[in-house]
């Protein structure tokens, strides 16, 4: 009897970590099977010709385009983990959490992009 409760035991045991585990696993919240270009929401004109706000483009191949405000777009690869998207450009990384599927935040600054 004692040997069949300890069986039991470890096999709950087992069967709790397995569902922890599997539910720790995060999906990939943003899928890009197309290019899809992010803009910043609140910028408003500032009669500067040169400032555009932020930017950012994703291309299904693991390319981005990432315009952190002014004019110079930068060309890099970005990697999307979870609720995180990763952009290396010209030896700069910056790090966009995924809002919704039509709104991402870049993390140093909270600026909020939308899905044009």
């Amino acid at each position: 009897m004692n040997q069949k409760l300890t069986v039991i035991r470890t096999f709950i045991a087992l069967f709790i970590i397995s569902i922890f585990l599997l539910s720790s696993c995060k999906k990939d919240q943003l899928i890009v099977d197309q290019e899809k270009v992010f803009i910043q929401v609140d910028h408003g004109d500032s009669g500067f010709p040169y400032n555009s706000g932020w930017q950012l483009t994703l291309k299904p191949d693991g390319i981005a385009d990432v315009l952190p405000t002014g004019d110079i777009v930068w060309r890099g690869t970005y990697k999307i983990s979870g609720s995180l998207i990763t952009v290396k450009a010209d030896n700069v990384t910056y790090k966009f959490e995924i809002i919704s599927k039509t709104e991402i935040k870049e993390k140093t600054y909270g600026t909020v992009l939308k899905l044009q």
